[in-house]
Formats: C-alpha cells, structure tokens, sequence
C-alpha cells in the first residue's frame, strides 16, 4: 500500500500537451504518483502530489500548473498577496514583543519606607516599567535580588509574574508575629454546641455535636502514653461551636406621626442585628435570625428576635 502522508499536504493540478503513453511511461520510471487522469482537447489534465512538483518539472519542462489544494494549496492562496504576509509577520512580531514586554511593577507590604527602597533597587537594576526582557523565570529573579538585598529586614517575599505584570509582596521581619504556646489548658467560656475545631497544639475534650458549659475542658495539656503515663503538651487552638442570644430592642411611636409596620419593622432588625454584631469577631458569624416577637402596644413598638450564633466558645 503506497504511503498516503504525500496527499495531506495537497495536491497540484497539472496541465501538458504529450502523447500519454510517453507521459504514462515516464511517471512509472520516475514513481510520479497521478490521480483523475484525463484527455482534453488542450492536453493532458491531471492530479499528483505537492511533492512530486519537481520531479515533474525537471521532466516536462512544459507542464503547466493549473493550481492547488490541500495544506499547501491554502498557504499559498493566503500568502501570495504581499499584504497578508505583511500582517501576519507584524502580528507576530508584536506578539513577542508583549510576551516579553513588563507593562506594570507593583510592590505591596507592611512598611512604606521599605517599599521605596525595593522600588527604588528594582529601578537601579532594570526591573523600573515598562522594560523588555527574555528571562523566562524574571519572577525567581526579582525574588532573589530583593531577598539577597534586604536579607535582614523582610521577613517574606513573594514574586509572582501574570502576563505582563509583576506583583511583588512582602512583610517585614517586625511585622511577623512569633506564635506563642503556653501550657495552660483550654476550658469554654460560654454555652454552646461544638460544630468543629481548629487545633494546632494539644488534646481534645470533646466531640461534635457535644453540649458544653462554662468551664467545662475543651483542650488539655496532656496526653497519655502507651505506658498511660500523661506527657505535657503545648496548648494552641479554638473550638467553635452554635450559641443561642435573644436580643430586644424597642421604639416609641409618636401618635401623631405613627410609623408604617414595614418601616418600624426594617428600623428594630437593623437594630438587633447591630447589638449581635458587636460581640462577633473574625470567622464568627449568624447562623439563623428567628423573630419571637414584633408588638405595638401603648406607643411602643417592640421586636424580640432569637439568633443562632456561630462562635469561638473559648472566648469570654
């Protein structure tokens, strides 16, 4: 079977005027491959590969070519105009420019004055935008000339490179805070339900899904071992659980002016919402609002709503 590979990069069209058993005899001692031969009253029309075009050539130095297909048959029709050929070139020159072209530096971190100094060492070695380069790891480059040039004052550094842009990060060596581990066990503060923990250091107490009271262990500082022989540990470590609040709130209706239930309604929630907020910290937050009660009686209007909370239970 011959190798078909030759056809997928097109075909060409060929036209000649010679006898065809002299041309039939030539492609068979030179392997010239020919399809949809035929015999028109200006010569011979055929089809052969793109590779078999010089071979033809050198052959019948009168062949003509009528055109072609395939691969090669579209390259040709795209680029023969001298335009086209022109964009694609200026397209692909402008795309390596930009692929290598740092339109933005931008430097972030926790001290000022030493974010001017990393600008100002960035500027004197190059790295100022816009700048063109053609390293390819430029990010591990920065990183390493600023940690090299201020060893002693960052405390981390990190470079990241996206596109055409450059993002330098980093905090200095005062702003790193030093965690701090005691051995002082962990009792709960509050009542509530355990939903999860975020322990680094020490021995659980208690389960999800358990009930616990003020004062009851949460994360002790012992740990038995196979010889069930307690050994100290360090203690670091929440735990979170649901606390249930009621929270009432009230406001006096002036008779002449009475307010819409919608409007006093909207006023009470904000308010409630802002008494229960203030004893939220990070990474608590309200699970559920549950209203119990929104009455108007005598001139007051008054709202008691019951929130579920979710909480670090061993803070006050």
């Amino acid at each position: 079977m011959r190798n078909r590979l030759p056809f997928l990069f097109g075909m060409d069209c060929w036209r000649l005027k010679i006898p065809l058993t002299f041309f039939l005899n030539q492609c068979l001692r030179q392997d010239i491959e020919v399809m949809e031969l035929k015999l028109t009253s200006e010569g011979l029309v055929f089809w052969s590969p793109v590779t078999s075009r010089r071979r033809i050539t050198s052959l019948f130095q009168d062949a003509e070519c009528l055109g072609t297909s395939g691969v090669t048959g579209f390259l040709l029709h795209q680029f023969h105009q001298p335009l086209r050929l022109f964009s694609v070139a200026l397209a692909a020159a402008l795309w390596m420019f930009y692929s290598h072209c740092i339109v933005q530096v931008s430097v972030t971190g926790t001290d000022p004055t030493l974010q001017r100094q990393i600008e100002q060492q960035l500027a004197e070695n190059g790295y100022a935008a816009p700048f063109f380069t053609v390293d390819q790891n430029l990010a591990e480059t920065i990183e390493f000339l600023i940690k090299e040039s201020f060893e002693d004052r960052l405390g981390w550094t990190e470079v990241t490179r996206t596109g055409s842009r450059i993002q330098l990060q980093f905090t200095d060596k005062e702003y790193v805070e030093t965690p701090q581990l005691t051995n002082d066990p962990i009792y709960a503060q509050k009542e509530g339900m355990v939903v999860r923990f975020d322990v680094q250091h020490g021995e659980k107490k208690v389960k999800i899904n358990e009930i616990v009271h003020p004062g009851d262990l949460l994360i002790d500082n012992e740990l038995k071992d196979a010889f069930e022989v307690p050994q100290p540990l360090y203690v670091k470590g929440k735990v979170y659980g649901y606390t249930w609040y009621t929270v009432e709130s009230s406001l006096s209706d002036a008779p002449d002016f009475p307010l819409h239930d919608a409007l006093a309604f909207f006023r009470l929630l904000m308010d409630c919402r802002s008494q229960i907020a203030e004893q939220l910290q990070e990474d608590e937050k309200i699970i559920k609002e549950n209203v119990l009660l929104f009455d108007r009686n005598a001139g007051t209007i008054t709202m008691k709503i019951h929130y579920t909370l979710l909480e670090d239970l061993t803070r006050p």
